[in-house]
């Protein structure tokens, strides 16, 4: 199937604190692979020309489990809340 013209962002850049823990939230794991894995799969279903993940700039582990996953990785710089 030929690539649509779609880019997909994926937000990942929350603190996660209600988690208590000192593993970032999308990289904890549910049915055997990380939260982050399990939405880049169902974007890359879609078949985007770009997949991009935003991640915080206190994750950058998150920012090396996106390029593993083929993804490019925004950091967002500034948190300005939900």
């Amino acid at each position: 199937m030929n690539k649509r013209k779609l880019a997909a962002i994926i937000l990942a850049a929350g603190h996660g604190t209600r988690m208590k823990s000192s593993t970032p939230k999308v990289l904890h794991a549910v049915g055997g692979r990380s939260m982050l894995a399990h939405v880049m799969a169902a974007a890359e279903a879609l078949e985007p020309l770009r997949l991009a993940v935003v991640i915080g700039a206190q994750a950058p582990v998150v920012g090396e489990a996106a390029k593993a996953i083929r993804a490019d990785a925004a950091v967002r710089a500034a948190y300005l809340g939900t």
